[in-house]
């Protein structure tokens, strides 16, 4: 959402015409308005209609965005950590050997810094066992999250990056979910991968099997829709805070 505060519309304006160099008299002259106009508009005692502004924007060359900015706390919302937790437990399975990996999120400003560690044997000491390890950043809204990693430990493969899509209930808590994984294979073929994000390290997995491999109903509609679709309908695994 945009910041409709008058007086903060005004010192922007003033802001950038000051930057650009020009008088009231000469930016009222390019936009067909009277110095005393202009004088008004940076005051906050009036302000112009949509297709004023956007002339304005043409003749200060800036865009509608830096003259009215978005409001802070909607950039807020989406770059909250939505699972309430600074590392998250991932598992899916490579043919018939489960791996297990560790995802650390820190909270930077207004961004979601990601550190994936990737192929973990001991989660004691992820940080030192993991096979590989990538970092990036993490995008959500209210529904689903978005992490876009690189090899840190890669200088050979510049285009060694992964792609983790996920799914967020609408409960204000939750302990796990599914999740797609875009990567590439040792031999840099890219491969999708489902598997399973969770706050707490899981030990059972004989009532996850259906999260962590491809089901027949799975196999039939992705032929159906000639892709495949992550849906979220596996609310038995929620708790759900109402």
């Amino acid at each position: 959402m945009y910041n409709l505060d008058i007086n903060k519309f005004g010192s922007n304006l003033k802001l950038y015409r000051i930057s650009r160099k020009q008088t009231l008299e000469a930016l009222g002259e390019k936009i067909h308005k009277t110095k005393a106009t202009i004088s008004k508009y940076e005051k906050g005692e009036i302000i112009p209609d949509v297709l004023t502004i956007l002339e304005i924007c043409n003749a200060l060359n800036i865009s509608i965005s830096q003259l009215i900015p978005q409001n802070n706390n909607a950039q807020k919302l989406i770059s909250k950590n939505p699972f309430k937790t600074d590392v998250i437990y991932m598992y899916y399975y490579t043919e018939d050997r489960l791996i297990t990996s560790i995802l650390e999120i820190l909270e930077d400003n207004d961004k979601l810094k990601v550190k994936y560690f990737n192929g973990i044997k001991d989660i004691k000491k992820y940080a030192d066992d993991s096979s590989y390890i990538y970092e990036g950043i993490l995008q959500c809204d209210k529904t689903v999250g978005y992490i876009n990693l690189i090899n840190t430990d890669s200088q050979i493969i510049q285009l060694e990056k992964v792609q983790i899509s996920f799914n967020i209930p609408w409960s204000k808590k939750f302990d796990i979910t599914n999740f797609y994984i875009l990567a590439l294979t040792p031999n840099s073929v890219p491969i999708v991968k489902k598997g399973i994000l969770s706050v707490v390290p899981i030990n059972d997995f004989e009532n996850l099997k259906n999260d962590l491999l491809i089901s027949k109903e799975e196999l039939t509609k992705i032929q159906h829709n000639n892709g495949w679709i992550l849906e979220n309908k596996n609310y038995n695994h929620f708790f759900y805070d109402m």
